[in-house]
């Protein structure tokens, strides 16, 4: 556990990350950028249906 997060709530910072990292991928030409904001999004979208399937709470 990090810094006494939850797991389930550290695997979804995890998959907000890696989305972040193939957005800027694309961004910075190591492939095409429209991939990069496509598959960056549904990662982000997957993380949210992890959100909501776990219960783990918004940061809001």
């Amino acid at each position: 556990m990090d810094n006494g997060r939850q797991p389930k709530k550290l695997c979804f910072v995890y998959i907000g990350v890696v989305g972040l990292l193939i957005l800027l991928g694309g961004v910075f030409g190591l492939y095409d950028w429209k991939y990069g904001v496509v598959i960056a999004v549904v990662i982000w979208i997957i993380g949210g249906a992890y959100r909501t399937y776990f219960g783990v709470p918004s940061n809001r």
